[in-house]
């Protein structure tokens, strides 16, 4: 079994990332019997492409001369969405459509969404991006998640979720055994294979949480724009409404409301800085009831308000 990967690296790629996938590569080289990995690097100008923290990369080859491999995978940091690589997206679909396994890492999505490779997929992006990839995206099934396997297309949120991904693609390749034999090399937590429907980690990678409240929370972030109520919630989980509520203050010190309000500002956050929709819009998206109701509590947590946050970031900018 050989597997080819090409991974396409955007200007200012979070080096962490590229570093993490190909260690857990590496490693399951290692433990075979002859290397099944092998990777090269491409970008949009065929140029040698710098990392946000200053490592330079050289490209193996020119785009138009690239081989098709079995995995392609797009590396990209902030501000995703003002990203231009005409190049690569031409080339992008040109794999997809001869049936390559195509993923994006931390915020390498936003260039699949762009050339609609996953219109109809469900796909995740860095949590700072989250809310603004929705928006930008609706044809996309956008998941609150550190990663996600959606038949051919792979996503990740980035950061240590690229080894979880990374684990989980060498588990399927070459078996449950070798993808722990990995971990256990890498340091990691033991992995432990769930089947991907019922994945239940939560998005921050708070894995220290109990079952029942890592799936409340997953619930929370699955349907944050939606109106909660702690006895359905609890009732999911399977917990009485004082149960669940007395192992959220316990473990995480809120309740699940207030949990919901946070993820509702992170996506506030995302789309005030990086989008320039309407504040009202931007309020009715993330589940807050009117541009004032955001505002209010947008104020309380952040101390300032959407509208002078967003004037700042675009003055710094």
């Amino acid at each position: 079994m050989r597997v080819n990967i090409t991974f396409c690296l955007c200007p200012g790629f979070p080096l962490f990332c590229i570093s993490s996938a190909l260690e857990v590569l590496r490693h399951a080289n290692r433990f075979t019997e002859e290397p099944v990995y092998s990777w090269s690097f491409l970008c949009e100008d065929d140029k040698p492409i710098q990392s946000n923290d200053g490592l330079w990369i050289v490209p193996d080859t020119k785009i138009k001369n690239a081989r098709s491999p079995d995995m392609v995978f797009v590396i990209a940091g902030f501000d995703p969405a003002e990203l231009k690589v005409p190049n690569m997206q031409s080339w992008l679909l040109g794999q997809a459509t001869a049936g390559c396994t195509v993923g994006g890492i931390s915020n390498g999505a936003f260039l699949l969404a762009q050339a609609k490779l996953l219109d109809g997929y469900a796909a995740t992006v860095h949590w700072e991006d989250f809310a603004a990839f929705c928006v930008l995206y609706p044809n996309v099934l956008s998941r609150y998640k550190r990663f996600l396997i959606d038949r051919d297309r792979l996503t990740c949120s980035g950061g240590t979720s690229t080894l979880d991904l990374f684990i989980e693609i060498i588990r399927k390749d070459l078996g449950n055994e070798l993808s722990i034999l990995v971990s256990r090399q890498m340091l990691l937590q033991e992995y432990t294979n769930t089947d991907f429907g019922e994945q239940e980690s939560v998005f921050d990678g708070s894995h220290h949480f109990s079952f029942h409240v890592q799936r409340a929370l997953s619930l929370i972030d699955a349907g944050s724009e939606q109106l909660l109520n702690v006895s359905d919630l609890a009732a999911e989980v399977g917990l009485g409404r004082r149960q669940l509520l007395r192992l959220f203050r316990r473990e995480t010190g809120k309740t699940p409301i207030e949990i919901l309000i946070q993820r509702r500002l992170e996506r506030a956050l995302s789309l005030v800085l990086h989008s320039h929709l309407p504040l009202a819009i931007v309020a009715s998206s993330v589940g807050f009831c009117s541009q004032s109701h955001l505002t209010s509590a947008y104020r309380k947590y952040y101390g300032t308000t959407p509208a002078a946050h967003r004037r700042s970031h675009q003055y710094e900018g």
